[in-house]
């Protein structure tokens, strides 16, 4: 009976410790143990509509990463401008009797990452959803509208901060020594 329960207990650990192993070999890392906060530890946000809703996602999701949001830029911390974001409608397809039947909603964002000691780097998001357009129904249609902005607001945000995480910059002082070697 002892042994069998030492043979029980021997067979869960390997098989924790393996599964720990496979796990940390595939590259898998623990939420929120991203290097973000490392990477920008604080950061000046400047934005063309700073009390907007995309402006909040990204406080949210910066603060939520432990990075602390700076209310002046200063010359040794990184600053995030996120520009005006731009909306779009267009028809896709119409009802035999030529009204919308469906349209594209699309939603358009420039933003820009300075780090210090780094060149500028801008983005883009480009982003479009598909609803159904019933004109029987135009306050549902604009319900449906307001929620789609808000969810491409927060595919948006999460698109910034994927970019922060991933960016690569390259030192400035290298590129002016590089032009001047030209």
């Amino acid at each position: 009976m002892h042994i069998h329960f030492i043979k029980a207990f021997y067979l869960k650990l390997s098989f924790i410790l393996l599964s720990v192993l496979l796990i940390s070999g595939c590259g898998f890392h623990l939420k929120h143990n991203d290097g973000l906060a490392d990477k920008y530890p604080k950061i000046f946000l400047q934005s063309s509509d700073p009390n907007g809703e995309l402006t909040r996602f990204v406080k949210i999701r910066l603060r939520g990463a432990g990075i602390e949001i700076m209310s002046l830029p200063a010359a040794d911390i990184a600053t995030l401008k996120i520009g005006a974001e731009r909306r779009s409608s267009r028809t896709i397809s119409l009802y035999v009797n030529a009204q919308n039947a469906e349209q594209e909603l699309g939603y358009n964002l420039s933003y820009s990452i300075q780090s210090p000691g780094y060149q500028t780097q801008s983005f883009t998001v480009n982003l479009y959803r598909d609803f159904l357009d019933n004109p029987a129904q135009a306050l549902a249609k604009s319900r449906e509208e307001e929620l789609l902005t808000q969810e491409l607001r927060v595919i948006a945000a999460d698109h910034i901060i994927t970019t922060m995480l991933s960016l690569k910059n390259e030192r400035s002082d290298l590129i002016k020594n590089n032009e001047s070697n030209e």
